[in-house]
């Protein structure tokens, strides 16, 4: 049995990898117009700080400049920002915005208090193409594992649970999950989720995981609840076409 899941393994890497860029957190004071997580954003002069519905300042997340990524159907160029609530309240208060490279930008910004935030302080970050594969808590994953299963085994399951019967005490699961290591911090990879992927209940295709930031990237320097995942999901044609104000930002934890 183990030598055909073996099998189940290979085909489910080869069907769900996905290019994708990994961010490494570095030490080292970034400027505004550096690659980071956390700190004072571009602010192109003539647009208004990032606020949530009650006029609130949000606080600059991640910013990146889309010059640094080579991923199918992103923008070549461009500096993308994720904002969110300094208080990571949930759900989570956000915005996400996109601004041409290269212009005047605001030197006078609002100071952000980030005692309560998920990265206390703003970090240099690098960028490295990388791979990633489907997580198991991905809304689609129960049905790829499963017809996976059922070409190599000659079976017909439609649902996880009804591989855990058939495999009985061999561990089917946690064999797939340890067989790789989703990066923790990424751009263009897989959601990943702590409790249930809200695509289940969503009305809007949002296939595409802009970002995400898992907590056990580095424990001391990101806080998101009890060892939470922060995502930005997003759907392909909002990408190529630069509509990032329509990605969606939220977290879970434990």
């Amino acid at each position: 049995m183990e030598e055909k899941f073996n099998e189940v393994i290979k085909l489910f890497k080869e069907r769900t990898e996905k290019e994708c860029y990994k961010i490494e957190i570095n030490e080292g004071e970034p400027s505004i117009l550096d690659d980071k997580i956390g700190g004072k954003p571009y602010l192109p002069i003539g647009e208004e700080y990032p606020k949530d519905s009650e006029g609130n300042n949000l606080a600059l997340l991640l910013q990146v400049n889309l010059k640094n990524i080579d991923l199918k159907g992103y923008p070549k160029k461009g500096i993308l920002e994720i904002f969110t609530d300094s208080e990571v309240d949930y759900p989570c208060r956000y915005s996400v915005k996109y601004f041409e490279e290269g212009l005047e930008y605001q030197k006078e910004l609002p100071d952000i208090d980030l005692s309560d935030y998920i990265v206390n302080k703003s970090y240099k970050i690098t960028l490295a193409k990388s791979i990633s594969y489907m997580s198991v808590n991905d809304y689609r994953f129960n049905e790829v594992i499963s017809s996976i299963v059922n070409e190599v085994f000659n079976t017909s399951f439609k649902y996880c649970g009804e591989l855990d019967d058939y495999f009985g005490e061999f561990d089917w699961f946690d064999k797939l999950n340890n067989s790789y290591e989703n990066n923790a911090i990424t751009i263009g990879g897989y959601a990943d989720f702590t409790q249930t992927d809200p695509r289940y209940d969503m009305s809007e295709n949002k296939d595409e995981c802009l970002f995400k930031l898992d907590s056990w990237a580095d424990y001391d320097k990101i806080f998101i609840g009890d060892s939470g995942i922060l995502f930005t999901l997003i759907s392909q044609k909002d990408i190529e076409e630069c509509k990032f104000e329509n990605a969606f930002v939220d977290w879970d934890c434990c």
